[in-house]
Formats: structure tokens, C-alpha cells, sequence
């Protein structure tokens, strides 16, 4: 691989020689590929099924050798696990060191594709409000897609710039994480467009938009919150200059020691070595930059009142007839005949929503159609009929073929809803009807023979 000029130079100056040498060998070397299990779903698993290295600073962190194929896997698609580069788990880690109990709003400005959402999702454990927001709408697809195969239940998806989110929700988060746009100077490796797409004056134009969203995200934090600025470039202007920057324009903010033995990283560089690195010749991963800044203050956490909402009619039949289980506490929100659960009523007018919430279904002729995201949400218990399927026809679910079975159902001309499931994680809907499950899967979702 033949790198950038202007780059070398820049880690040659960064750097002590010795290491230089033993970065640039690394570029030589496969590239480092990685998974993190859905704490959603699964808790930190005893043995590592994909045959890997566990990741220093994400307990549910794995690599894993090119030979094998974790997205061909069932599991994947029953939202058991997320493929994300080592190195991009850490920042997620970092915003949530400190464990908290009580729900909590947290923003994630630049969600898309929804790696990071996912991980954050899996701290907050259904509690609280998570706000993922990317600004392109086309990009946010791929977010909306991998929050719901995760089984997310607690999620608004925006698709806003940050100055609009600043305008609505002041001072509103607990918890913000910034992955800002960048080089991407820790992508060459994994990603040889990036090396091509890479100029010396891209980092100036990089810093232009970090400044603005870092200058958002002050205000949509609350006093005593926490905010985790990140990149996946190496360049000192985007990151430790970049904080130094931010806490000479924002003295309402301090800048936050990390554990740098805890997750197994580097300090910051020069002026911030509070902050944190991964460089790809001392750890598992591509490269990265973390920063933890906490904003001055003492915020009193109100309790957020739910508004009573009555479900329709078709919905709460559907319920009583399928489900063994209540719904997470929250507001029902229609929006045409599509069916969403906020955790509180969200004013959200004039604001870009590509998922109100956790999507239900919607009501069409008379009757309520469950989602896929509602099934992806659920556990095979909830469900009032479920039905365990091998891994071939698993397989065969997830191609979008109906499947012959037999099931014992009281009232088959009702032609139930059945949760279908793979070593007990749901995959998705079918419906009983005249002896074969018809399948409910997305065309969207369905894997191609």
C-alpha cells in the first residue's frame, strides 16, 4: 500500500523513530476484524464461537481471523451481534465508564450506520430515551435497519443537522457522543478508497464541520453531562488541538482523565493526555481518538411524565391475542396508520424523524399487522405462539420461503401471528394459515439463494 506523502510525514513527527518503523509495518498486515456482541440479547459470552481475541476496552468486543463469515451466520440475523472494527467500540465504552443506573436521554449526533447507537442501546438496557441522528436521510436507512435487528425498543431516529436538534432540545441530554466526520486517517488500511479519497488539506475542511457540531453539542448537553468526542484519524488538529480549541471557546467544560490501563490504550499527545489513542502497532485496532469532556453544573433529573395515550383498538386486540407480555411503559404515537412507542411523548414537529420510535406495526383493513421491528424487540417467551426452527429452516425463513409445520393453535381460522426463532432469538413473523407458516419477513431483509 502505498501511503500518502503528507501523511507520513505527519506520523513520522508524531511518533519516536523506532515506532515509526513499526507503524508503517503494520500496513503491510491484514487488517484487524472485529464483532461485538448485542448486550441487548446476549451478556458477555463464555467462549468467543467466530475464534478471536478478546477486545481490551469493550468486554463484548471480539476479532476475529478473515477465514470466517459472522454476517453469513443465523445469529447475525436474529441481532445477536453487530460487525464493528475494535478500535470503533472504544469511544461507546468510554462515554458509559462510569455505569449508570437511572434512564437517561443520550444523543448520538452522527449515528449512521449504527454501530455505535446499537452499543449505546446495549448500556441503556430499554431504559431512558436514545436519540440517533445522522443528517443524510440515505444514510440513515442502514442506521434504522441495524437499530431494529438489534432489537432496540427506546430509539428516536432523526436526520437533522445539529444546529436544528440545538434549537429544539437545549441543554436536554445526559449523555452525547460526537464520532465527527473526518480524514479518516485510521481507515487506509481497511479501506483503500480512503487512501485515495485522502488530500493534506482534507483535515482543514474536517475541522471546519467538527467545530460546528462540537459547538451544537455544548448546547444540547446539560450541566453535569458527559460528552465523548471521537474520530478515526490520527491528525493532531482534528483531536487533541480540536479539544484544546473546544475548552478555550466552551469554559463551562472540563476535559475528563480516562482509564488508560482499564481499556488497555494510549494517552492523548502533546497538551491532552488525558485523552485517549489507538494506534494500530500498540493494540487490536485501525486507529482512534477519544476524548471524554464532562460540562460544569449539577442538573437535577426530572422524572419525564408519559402521556396516557389509548392504543387503538385493532392494536390492543392484537396484543391481548399474541402477546404473554406487557409493552415497555411509554407513549403510544400514530403517525397515519403506523403504530410507534416513545419512552415519553417527544416534541418532534418540525424536526426530520425517519423512526418516531419503536415501530409497532400499523392498522390496515380492520386489522393490526406487527412489524418486524416489534418481533426483533421481543423474546421468544413473549410470544403467545413461537416455533423453534432448525438451522435449515431457519435458512429457509430467512429466504423468504413459507414452511409447512404443525401447531397446535386454538383458533386457527384467526390465522395467529407466530414468532419464528432460532436457538430461541426471534427472526421475525409468520402467520398460521391452513397449516403452513406464511412468512412475514421484510423483501427488503430476505437473503438472496
Amino acid at each position: 500500500m502505498t501511503l500518502p506523502e503528507s501523511f507520513l510525514a505527519q506520523m513520522r513527527d508524531m511518533l519516536p523513530l523506532d515506532e515509526f518503523d513499526e507503524f508503517c509495518i503494520t500496513y503491510g498486515q491484514p487488517t484487524v476484524r472485529g464483532l461485538r456482541w448485542n448486550m441487548l440479547k446476549v451478556g458477555v459470552p463464555d467462549n468467543f464461537i467466530f475464534a478471536g481475541s478478546p477486545v481490551s476496552w469493550c468486554a463484548t468486543g471480539q476479532t476475529y481471523s478473515e477465514t470466517k463469515r459472522p454476517a453469513k451466520s443465523i445469529l447475525y440475523h436474529a441481532g445477536l451481534f453487530y460487525i464493528q472494527e475494535p478500535s470503533a467500540m472504544c469511544p461507546v465504552e468510554v462515554l458509559f465508564a462510569d455505569d449508570p443506573t437511572t434512564p437517561q436521554n443520550v444523543l448520538d449526533l452522527c449515528a449512521a450506520p449504527g454501530g455505535k447507537s446499537v452499543q449505546i442501546a446495549g448500556h441503556m438496557q430499554g431504559r431512558g430515551l436514545l436519540v440517533s441522528n445522522d443528517a443524510s436521510p440515505t444514510r440513515s436507512r442502514a442506521l434504522v435497519k441495524n437499530l431494529e435487528r438489534a432489537g432496540v425498543t427506546n430509539a428516536v431516529v432523526t436526520t437533522e443537522m445539529p444546529k436544528k436538534l440545538t434549537a429544539r432540545f437545549p441543554e436536554f441530554f445526559d449523555r452525547i457522543l460526537v464520532d465527527a466526520p473526518c480524514s479518516g486517517e485510521g481507515m487506509f488500511r481497511r479501506d483503500p478508497d480512503a487512501v485515495k479519497a485522502y488530500t493534506a488539506n482534507k483535515p482543514e475542511a474536517c475541522m471546519e464541520m467538527q467545530r460546528d457540531i462540537l459547538h451544537n453539542a455544548a448546547a444540547l448537553l446539560r450541566p453535569g453531562g458527559r460528552l465523548v468526542y471521537s474520530t478515526c484519524t490520527f491528525n493532531m488538529d482534528e483531536n487533541e488541538r480540536m479539544i484544546s480549541w473546544f475548552l478555550q471557546n466552551f469554559p463551562e467544560f472540563v476535559v475528563e482523565q480516562i482509564d488508560h490501563a482499564k481499556f488497555g490504550i494510549s494517552p492523548g499527545l502533546g497538551i491532552l493526555p488525558q485523552a485517549g489513542r489507538i494506534f494500530p502497532h500498540r493494540a487490536c485496532g485501525e486507529g482512534h481518538f477519544v476524548a471524554l469532556l464532562v460540562k460544569k453544573g449539577v442538573y437535577a433529573h426530572n422524572n419525564v411524565r408519559c402521556d396516557v395515550t389509548v392504543p387503538p383498538s385493532e392494536f390492543a386486540a392484537f396484543i391481548n391475542a399474541h402477546l404473554k407480555t406487557e409493552l415497555p411503559s411509554g407513549t403510544i404515537i400514530p403517525h397515519g396508520s403506523n403504530i410507534y412507542l416513545q419512552p415519553f411523548s417527544l416534541d418532534l414537529r418540525g424536526i426530520r424523524v425517519a423512526r418516531s420510535g419503536w415501530f409497532l406495526g400499523e392498522v390496515a383493513k380492520g386489522r393490526f399487522v406487527p412489524s418486524h421491528a416489534l418481533a426483533m424487540g421481543l423474546r421468544k417467551q413473549d410470544a403467545t405462539h413461537s416455533v423453534e426452527l432448525s438451522e435449515e429452516n431457519a435458512l429457509r425463513y430467512l429466504r423468504g420461503e413459507t414452511l409447512d409445520h404443525v401447531l397446535q393453535i386454538h383458533d386457527e381460522k384467526s390465522k395467529p401471528y407466530v414468532m419464528m426463532c432460532y436457538n430461541s432469538f426471534p427472526l421475525g413473523w409468520a402467520r398460521f394459515v391452513q397449516g403452513r407458516l406464511k412468512n412475514c419477513l421484510p423483501v427488503g431483509l430476505a437473503l438472496s439463494n
